[in-house]
């Protein structure tokens, strides 16, 4: 349903949304080991700025979705522009590990804004105008991890400066909320019946279960009991979410949706392509900062490495060029035409690891791919569900990029922590290892395009013929 006045501003309002929370996600991460020493805390007490984001996203995640398709996604986005904003505040004065965990865990109310601002464009604007805008949309997320990228870089030149970037992620919250108030307006789109709380409170058990087991299974021993437990029981908890979806009378979505192929392939496809983004990525600049002597590595700064957002900005910008492009060829080629780049840019980077503008072409391909399938993947789930359930829909499709990142991120860290050189840092052996399963992923992710063509096809076809599907 169109809603009247949201207009050209509230299109780009939703794009600098996503900008925003990338660039206080991804400019973090250069500056964890300055923020670390300047905190005196250990390594595992650093991890664990990364880590409490995570794990209260999951929890954000599970809650705001679904209560944006209940009270409006519009109040829920003012809700999570206001508690990221409030967490920048805190870290930004913060002088000790506790304050910067607190300002962490508000900020982790940015994982739910990967799903919002797609949903509100999808239920206010014509199909032609929400297809651009949600394109536009992920456009800005490419351009703000590159602005992240940019930002970590130039204030870890001076990292007992690194009060700087929370300062800077206020601000740029404080925009988007302002923006957001002033011109976007909300869907009158609702679902019925209330927040299912056991529901809620099964699908946070059991996400915060399996990231905190996948972030902290580096540390404490892949084969530790404490991280059996948590994967184990994450699995558990998700069968019981699973089963407890099924005889609510007011789930929080209709399980029979992810049975249907229209909406799980596409899920599947976001979890592939989120297993390479630490390999695109992480990986890429922390071999580039690996030392000359080691015979592989560039010996770049971290400023050095800040090249790397040059890339990342242009391939998120030629994204919008081939969604534009390939809209009246229909997503599922685009998406296929997507997942082809991002298997271009992981050989580069493995194949021309030695030469850096091998690797900063190779990224711009991933950049472009990246950008153009996480739209086109999303854009296939609002076709196959109802508006009214558009948040929680795309919730779990970031739960799918979620748990995709984290595992992606996994793997690389058992790669690096066993395949490493004399000195025991990283060997190439495990940076090409981590690009080869990366892009198997992503060709993996291309090859499921054939099945999701076919059902696509027979529905359109059933549909014509006025046979139920």
């Amino acid at each position: 349903m169109s809603t009247p006045g949201n207009g050209r501003a509230a299109v780009v309002t939703l794009t600098y949304l996503g900008f925003a929370l990338q660039l206080v996600q991804v400019g973090l991460l250069p500056l964890l080991p300055a923020i670390g020493k300047a905190l005196h805390t250990s390594a595992a007490g650093t991890a664990w700025i990364l880590t409490s984001g995570l794990l209260s996203g999951a929890v954000f995640l599970a809650v705001l979705t679904r209560l944006a398709d209940l009270i409006g996604k519009k109040p829920v986005i003012l809700l999570a522009m206001g508690l990221v904003l409030a967490g920048c505040l805190i870290d930004s004065f913060a002088t000790n590990l506790p304050l910067v965990l607190a300002g962490r865990v508000l900020i982790g109310a940015q994982l739910p804004m990967l799903a919002l601002p797609e949903a509100i464009a999808s239920d206010t604007l014509p199909p032609k105008r929400a297809h651009t805008a949600i394109s536009a949309i992920h456009v800005g997320t490419g351009l703000g991890i590159a602005a992240g990228l940019l930002l970590g870089a130039v204030v870890g030149i001076h990292p007992q400066n690194w009060h700087l970037f929370f300062v800077c992620g206020a601000v740029a919250s404080l925009l988007g909320l302002a923006a957001t108030t002033v011109f976007v307006r909300d869907s009158p789109e609702r679902a019925h019946g209330g927040l299912d709380v056991p529901g809620a409170v099964l699908l946070t058990l059991a996400l915060v279960a399996l990231l905190l087991g996948l972030s902290q299974g580096p540390s404490w021993g892949w084969g530790s009991g404490q991280v059996l437990g948590l994967l184990i029981g994450g699995v558990a908890l998700g069968g019981l979410w699973w089963w407890r979806e099924r005889a609510a009378r007011h789930p929080l979505i209709d399980v029979s949706y992810l049975l249907r192929p229209q909406v799980a392939l596409p899920y599947a496809m976001t979890f592939l392509i989120a297993f390479g983004i630490y390999g695109s990525l992480s990986a890429v600049t922390r071999l580039a900062q690996t030392p000359v002597s080691s015979g592989f590595g560039y010996g770049w700064s971290s400023l050095g490495a800040g090249w790397f957002a040059v890339p990342q900005a242009v391939g998120s910008v030629l994204g919008i060029v081939v969604l534009r492009a390939m809209r009246p060829r229909g997503l599922v080629l685009t998406s296929a035409i997507a997942f082809v780049s991002i298997t271009i840019g992981f050989a580069g980077f493995a194949l021309g690891h030695a030469v850096p503008l091998v690797e900063l072409i190779s990224l711009g391909f991933d950049s472009m791919g990246l950008a153009v399938a996480l739209a086109a993947t999303q854009l296939l789930v609002l076709r196959a569900v109802p508006a009214a359930e558009s948040g929680i829909a795309l919730g779990l499709s970031v739960v799918m990029y979620a748990v995709g990142n984290s595992v992606g991120s996994a793997v690389a860290g058992v790669l690096f922590a066993s395949l490493t050189t004399p000195a025991g840092t990283p060997a190439l052996s495990s940076y090409l290892a981590g690009f080869a399963a990366c892009g198997l992923c992503a060709v993996v992710a291309l090859l499921l395009c054939v099945p999701l063509a076919r059902h696509r096809s027979r529905t359109t076809t059933a549909n014509l013929e006025g046979v139920p599907a």
